[in-house]
């Protein structure tokens, strides 16, 4: 396909970090050498002149010599004003023993320097602008790129390659559109974009990645320079989870930097300045402050699959970059192959593939390969102490052996980054290097299997302690507290039961809700659709022991109607009647009754958590609590689950993204109560909605679609079915420009470590739920009260929480079946097979059931298809889609062959 950039093409670049300023750098250079005029615009959102976080990019700031000397071929010098501190040279610290490493080219000076990539720590008084990613900025900007500070919300990419992209972004709070002939994503994986570009049609995935965790320490320059010098410190410390560890120095501060196997967390952190060999750098005293300048950023651990479309290429962290290593470079490399791309093949998706994607391949990905052996290597040997002992030994008594020359060199190339993985592997498993080692080798090997016999009665004997300390951890008792983060129906019902139960015992217990919406107010709004399903009542009135809130309920529903693209069928709920009200009054009623019952309401944002072996710490915006246990009730929406990802294995459900919106019919010529207060389900056949609904309330309609990959879009497609819009009001068209969406999210799949020594999540956050039509309201109360009673009759350990999880075996059970008929319906949906099954349920009572259960969430799937399935409907339902399928292609046969 030819696309090409022409005079006054527009390149819109998203992401102003190192990866955008360096194509748009390269970009300007090279439209002038092939003789075009282009309009280049960076959108970045963050501000990188402010501290900490909000003006960071989040990394460790080391620019390696290779990466500086490619800076300067570009003319793109660096002023001192930037420069943190000039190092020249690294220092390799493992459980025991710690080595100086050198340059391998004897007399050079290395060229390495430190920056911070916002402006300076959190906390600190810095006057003058240190920005390195600002410097960059504003670099492109002087030779022409127009820099816009906004955030970024949907790429929309044309349906023919001719046609231009669409971006969706917010700018000072407003949102606009652009047109561009070229995007650029240069955006990073810690951004909520590109979740939203996975699974575009194009094919992209991200890269696989893990958290790392920053923190800058003010330690002042006097001592720092004392203690460190100009060296960069690397910790191979034996350490689960962390991979390795640095102490790079800046100026006044130290930057930590931990990268894990797995994700990083605040307590990883706490344990690794807590080692005796870490101690031993810091002054006599030091203790972590507690205003710390911390980030928790993603790092990509492989490359992404198809960062390219017609019109598109995705460059940097987001990319392929270079694993644990060098990721500023690997921007600068993967900015320069797209820019030759752009500029001597063309835009299109065939020249991205040939022209960027494979050579950044053969640069980074494949080198990496090798970069996953040694890393896999060096994690082995520095887990043998006496192999590692035996090694420093021999260099720091033959430095100037061959086999000591060649050592250095290979940690001095692992640490900087001077030279390719491929290059360090082969110089690791030279054998001339191992038959020079041999003989400390067979010493250290022996060593260590004296040491493991020796070592394994004390190893037992410490299994055992750790044992009768989790025996502390028993039923909550009198003067102890519960802190609950959120106050929604899960955490209110959590809250409640506990009083009661604790009323019952006559203990003294202090319940507090931390939630930051003002439900009450009547100002908040909640992404559902605000229908309660049996068994509500028995839920509020028998196990809440409270009544049950009938001044809310705005409509009672009698059933369904279940709509495809050609056929509707009406699913009567034989009596069982559903409650429609709005979520927000409903929640704020629940935790009305919370704090009836005794618990405490917080009125504010958390912001951090610490589960310790003795006490739960709950940090917020209005003051910090300490606690015996802490559970998590906050959803999926807000950012509180990263928290408990940092501090905890636990990791958020799978979910699917949901966009609600509200329509309030205007005029007397169309009343809600003329209607019989049915909701209408919808399997419709775009590809990106799984399903639609549309709830009649009191004055307004209710209008929810949930999907993986649905957009603002998505919304407006469904609002412009004919099924849709037969049964809405016939002025709902004149009132679409104006109608305001709401976007959400629903789990699919339980959470992943949902509960630990002193911590339990519950509701959405935990995600014990049946996917699709899980009552998510019945469930979330019902997590709250078994989660209260597990931990007033059983208790706060791991141990204890496994029988609150237990109770929802049925759950775990379900999903096999539920996710067997989501893909059934989808391709159902899809294809247009499900009309002649719908038509069947007309006329087959049982079908029909089946169909009322699983849209009402009446049973779980498993149940339903055990009840439904039989020899005669199996045949009646092939049947029905062979003929389907004749029609179809007697229909194709006579469109395309007969005409």
């Amino acid at each position: 396909m030819n696309l090409h950039l022409k005079d006054l093409s527009n390149i819109v670049v998203i992401g102003g970090g190192p990866a955008g300023s360096f194509f748009a750098h390269f970009a300007l250079r090279l439209a002038k050498k092939y003789g075009l005029k282009v309009i280049a615009t960076i959108l970045d959102g963050r501000d990188f002149i402010q501290r900490g976080p909000v003006g960071c990019n989040m990394c460790a700031g080391v620019l390696s010599e290779t990466l500086i000397e490619k800076m300067e071929s570009q003319r793109i010098i660096l002023p001192k004003t930037r420069v943190q501190q000039e190092i020249n040279g690294y220092y390799f610290q493992t459980r025991e023993r710690g080595i100086q490493l050198h340059h391998p080219k004897p007399g050079h000076t290395p060229k390495i320097i430190t920056v911070f990539r916002g402006n300076g720590p959190r906390f600190s008084e810095l006057t003058t602008n240190i920005s390195f990613d600002d410097f960059l900025l504003k670099h492109v900007a002087s030779e022409g790129v127009k820099v816009i500070p906004a955030v970024v919300e949907e790429i929309e990419l044309p349906e023919h390659p001719q046609d231009l992209v669409n971006i969706v972004y917010k700018e000072a709070g407003v949102r606009k559109k652009m047109s561009a002939d070229l995007i650029v994503g240069a955006f990073g994986l810690n951004t909520a974009l590109i979740k939203r570009i996975v699974g575009k049609e194009f094919g992209y995935r991200e890269p696989k990645s893990v958290r790392t965790c920053n923190a800058e320490l003010y330690l002042g320059r006097s001592f720092i320079q004392e203690r460190f010098h100009n060296t960069i410190s690397v910790f191979a410390l034996g350490m689960k989870p962390i991979k390795f560890a640095a102490f790079t120095p800046k100026g006044d501060y130290i930057t930590v930097s931990l990268i894990g196997r797995e994700d990083i967390t605040k307590a990883h952190l706490i344990e690794f300045m807590n080692h005796p060999k870490v101690r031993a750098l810091l002054p006599a005293g030091w203790t972590l402050p507690k205003d710390l300048c911390i980030c928790f950023p993603k790092i990509p651990i492989t490359h992404a699959d198809h960062p390219y479309a017609n019109r598109l290429v995705i460059i940097g962290d987001a990319s392929i970059s270079r694993t644990y290593k060098n990721g500023i470079e690997s921007a600068f490399d993967t900015a320069q192959l797209a820019a030759h791309t752009i500029f001597e093949r063309g835009i299109s998706e065939e020249d991205f593939k040939k022209g960027y994607y494979k050579p950044a391949l053969k640069l980074l990905a494949q080198d990496n390969f090798f970069g996953n052996l040694i890393f896999s290597i060096h994690d082995y040997t520095t887990s043998q102490k006496h192999l590692v002992n035996a090694q420093i030994d021999h260099l720091v008594k033959r430095q100037n052996a061959w086999e000591s020359i060649q050592i250095n060199s290979i940690l001095w190339n692992m640490v900087t980054g001077n030279a390719s993985y491929k290059e360090i592997f082969f110089k690791i498993i030279d054998v001339r290097l191992h038959f020079a080692m041999f003989p400390y080798i067979l010493s250290a090997a022996v060593k260590q299997c004296h040491d493991y016999c020796k070592n394994r009665t004390r190893m037992e004997h410490e299994k055992k302690l750790k044992l009768l300390r989790n025996l502390g951890l028993g039923p909550l008792h009198d003067g102890q507290r519960v802190a609950i983060i959120g106050g929604g129906p899960a955490g209110a019902s959590c809250a409640i039961t506990l009083k009661n139960l604790a009323k019952k015992r006559n203990i003294n217990l202090d319940v507090i809700i931390f939630e930051l919406k003002d439900f009450e107010g009547g100002i908040e709004h909640n992404e559902c659709a605000g229908v309660l399903s049996q068994p509500i009542e028995h839920i509020i009135e028998d196990k809440l022991e409270i009544p049950f809130p009938w001044h809310l309920v705005k409509r009672e529903v009698a059933g369904y109607y279940l709509h495809t693209d050609n056929h509707v069928i009406k699913l009567d709920g034989e009596g069982e009647i559903s409650y429609a009200l709005r979520r927000i009054q409903f929640d704020a009623y629940l935790l009305h009754k919370a704090k009836e019952s005794g618990a405490t309401v917080i009125r504010s944002k958390v912001t951090d958590v610490e589960i310790g072996k003795d006490m739960v710490t709950v940090y917020s915006e209005a003051k910090h609590i300490l606690a015996d246990v802490v559970v998590g009730a906050f959803g999926l929406e807000e950012g509180t689950h990263r928290i408990f990802e940092r501090e905890t294995p636990y990791r958020s459900p799978r979910f699917l993204l949901t966009i609600l919106t509200k329509f309030h019919p205007k005029g007397k010529h169309h009343n809600l109560e003329d209607t019989d207060g049915y909701i209408h389900a919808f399997l419709p056949s775009l590809k990106e909605i799984e399903f639609g609904a549309i709830t009649p309330k009191a004055d307004h309609y209710t209008i929810n679609i949930a999907g993986a990959k649905i957009s603002a879009r998505s919304m407006d497609e469904f609002l412009q079915l004919p099924a849709v819009l037969e049964v809405l009001p016939k002025n709902f068209s004149e009132s679409l420009d104006s109608l305001d969406y709401h976007r959400g999210c629903f789990p699919i799949k339980p959470a992943k470590h949902l509960y630990g020594d002193r911590y339990v999540t519950i509701g959405d956050a935990a995600g014990l739920i049946r996917p699709f039509k899980g009552k998510g309201v019945n469930s979330a109360c019902l997590m709250g009260i078994k989660a209260a009673e597990t931990m007033i009759n059983i208790g706060i350990s791991g141990e204890a929480f496994q029988t609150y999880a237990g109770s929802f075996s049925e759950v775990i059970k379900d999903l096999p079946y539920a996710h067997a008929v989501r893909r059934f319906v989808i391709w159902g949906a899809y294809y247009g097979f499900l009309t002649p099954i719908i038509q069947i349920a007309t006329d087959h009572p049982a079908c029909k059931k089946a169909l009322f259960d699983s849209v009402s969430g009446k049973k779980p799937y498993r149940e339903i298809l055990f009840d439904t399935i039989s020899v005669t409907v199996v045949l009646r339902i092939s049947t029905a889609i062979i003929q389907w399928m004749g029609r179809r292609m007697i229909s194709f046969h006579s469109k395309y062959f007969l005409s």
